[in-house]
């Protein structure tokens, strides 16, 4: 095997990935040009679920697929950078886990912009200081993000896209496991990881704090101390990681909208997020789900949350398989509000499945 020769083949290769990938920029911009003519989003969802998909289909190996979709999210991130710079609001500080769940699911062409808590979030999209907004949802863990439901009831936003991020949480001190005294972190890593705090720090203090960065910067200053947080906090810090993959669920993840304020058109393939709000009567749930059934359409997610109305009124938040242009899904919605003291659909985008 001639190495040399090996490499001046991918060096060729490279020149023409090179030559392609700006042909593949300069249509860009003419489409970025069109787009904003004609008053439209520079991202759109649905057309991003259908390149992945596409290129997925097409793609022969021996590249995997997460790998092919990572290049790809690069280079969409670049080819959106070039029709118009895009900003993305997310509860900061940098090295947060809604932080890294900006860069991978827009790349590192857009604009992140850290704001001080989920609600910032939602008012920058409304005020048009960003674009788009990253939030989280639920964890498979920990259940629902009420933040974040309580703002999808009272802002005028949309949800757009979802994205689903694979959470794994580290330890980090600057002194070794047994001499640890207190852990600061997020209320939410320390729920995901009670097991192992059990079985190897029973005797720590739990200090909660506004962010796993934050938490990263206590720790620093104290031999004696630690703080749980992701991969990407090892970025922003020198401090020492002593301990990997400390969740006790090995499948936590993170689900996070993205919110706009566009409408999407059908993938083929959507979810739908919505919340109602239901008369004080027996069997009022019961008799709301109904419509979901007789017109065959699945729930993935329900929860309810009190109102902040009133006491002891709940207001059900649930997401649907479907788009709400559907006919199917339009019906039953339809049947639903008819039902309903309050009705409230935050959008329909295009459906993310796990892979296993």
């Amino acid at each position: 095997m001639d190495i040399e020769k090996l490499r001046k083949e991918i060096d060729s290769i490279d020149t023409d990935i090179i030559r392609l990938l700006n042909q593949r920029c300069e249509l860009g911009c003419k489409i970025g040009a069109w787009k904003h003519e004609h008053n439209m989003p520079i991202y759109v969802p649905e057309r991003e679920r259908q390149l992945l998909d596409r290129l997925s289909a097409a793609n022969p190996g021996p590249l995997d697929r997460e790998s092919l979709l990572a290049i790809y999210r690069e280079i969409m991130s670049a080819a959106i950078k070039l029709e118009r710079p895009v900003s993305v609001a997310y509860m900061g500080p940098q090295g947060t886990f809604s932080h890294l769940a900006v860069l991978e699911k827009f790349g590192r062409g857009v604009s992140a912009q850290p704001v001080a808590a989920i609600s910032d979030v939602f008012r920058a999209v409304e005020s048009g200081r960003a674009d788009y907004g990253m939030v989280p949802v639920e964890n498979t863990t920990e259940g629902v993000v009420n933040p974040t439901l309580d703002s999808l009831v009272t802002s005028n936003v949309k949800a757009v896209a979802e994205f689903n991020l694979p959470v794994h949480l580290f330890l980090y001190s600057a002194g070794p496991l047994e001499e640890i005294r207190c852990i600061y972190s997020h209320p939410q890593p320390f729920g995901q990881c009670r097991e192992y705090l059990q079985a190897n720090l029973r005797n720590a203090t739990l200090i909660e704090v506004t962010s796993t960065t934050r938490a990263m910067e206590l720790a620093e200053r104290e031999s004696d101390s630690a703080a749980i947080a992701g991969a990407m906090a090892h970025e922003h810090s020198d401090l020492p990681c002593i301990a990997e993959n400390i969740e006790d669920n090995s499948r936590n993840i993170t689900r996070f909208l993205v919110i706009g304020k566009q409408e999407n058109k059908p993938s083929g393939d959507d979810k739908t997020s919505l919340c109602f709000a239901l008369h004080d009567r027996a069997g009022a749930l019961y008799d709301a789900l109904r419509p979901f059934r007789n017109h065959n359409i699945s729930m993935t997610m329900i929860e309810s949350r009190p109102l902040k109305s009133g006491n002891w009124e709940y207001c059900f938040f649930a997401d649907i398989l479907g788009h709400m242009e559907d006919p199917e899904v339009a019906a039953a919605c339809s049947e639903l509000r008819q039902d309903c003291a309050m009705f409230k659909i935050f959008g329909s985008y295009p459906r993310v499945i796990q892979q296993q």
